[in-house]
């Protein structure tokens, strides 16, 4: 698991925090990190509809984010394919909703602008993946004003859940209209989202050296651990493999 459990409760908070946003011509779209669950068009079981956004881009719909539609006109059906979609990717941060007046066609081209990402002044290009929610607020947090009105431009709400699997509503731009123009990120940008996904990546090695068992058991508390000893280790100039070294150190001396 990379984030906790979703609270008994969350469909039911969840679709309130929904309702307050539909209408006649709203329509509910779920957006899922396909890469972290290969199985999961097997596990919804054909009732909900999706498509793979980088299916333009040659890719296969296993490493794709899926949008999802959902049924908003229905609110005993609506319920019934949260429930399911909170059931799958429960533990997981891969799993967010987008509002939104505009049509499947419209919200699949906007988020083609976001499939890949260029960084200045080399224009290098990376493939951006926001449908992982621990990405999302991380990618937000270092757009520009501008920037990012413009991914939230074409919706009325955004929502995910953050590591505490607590609910996280965004408010968007409420507007008929989609971006026009690939995102282009500064060095500084960039390198400020690389600084804040350490922690993660930190993680993802401790747990690759078989060391999770040193970590809380709660994924948001393991994070919130390793977060602290990055900046502590940043703060001494170490570097991503002296970071490493000290995070496992500190673990070791604190079990020991």
């Amino acid at each position: 698991m990379m984030m906790n459990a979703y609270p008994q409760d969350s469909a039911q908070v969840l679709f309130a925090q929904l309702a307050t946003y539909l209408s006649e011509s709203t329509q509910v779209y779920a957006l899922l990190d396909h890469s972290f669950d290969p199985r999961l068009l097997k596990k919804m079981r054909d009732r909900i509809v999706w498509t793979s956004l980088y299916q333009d881009h040659g890719a296969e719909a296993d490493v794709s984010p899926l949008l999802c539609v959902l049924n908003s006109e229905n609110e005993a059906e609506l319920m019934e394919q949260i429930k399911l979609l909170l059931k799958i990717t429960n533990g997981q941060p891969m799993l967010s909703f987008y509002l939104s007046t505009l049509d499947r066609e419209a919200i699949f081209s906007h988020f083609d602008y976001y499939f890949d990402v260029s960084i200045l002044p080399e224009k290098l290009s990376y493939i951006l993946r926001y449908a992982d929610t621990r990405i999302l607020p991380n990618l937000l947090a270092q757009l520009s004003p501008e920037q990012k009105a413009a991914f939230l431009s074409p919706f009325s709400s955004v929502v995910y859940f953050d590591r505490a699997a607590q609910i996280i509503q965004l408010e968007g731009g409420g507007q008929t209209k989609i971006t026009n123009q690939a995102l282009v990120l500064t060095e500084v940008q960039f390198i400020s989202m690389m600084d804040k996904a350490l922690p993660d990546q930190i993680l993802q090695n401790i747990q690759l050296l078989g060391l999770q068992s040193l970590l809380p058991i709660e994924p948001s508390k393991a994070y919130a651990q390793i977060r602290e000893l990055c900046d502590i280790a940043l703060a001494q100039g170490s570097s991503d493999d002296e970071i490493l070294s000290f995070c496992v150190e500190h673990l070791h001396g604190e079990v020991g």
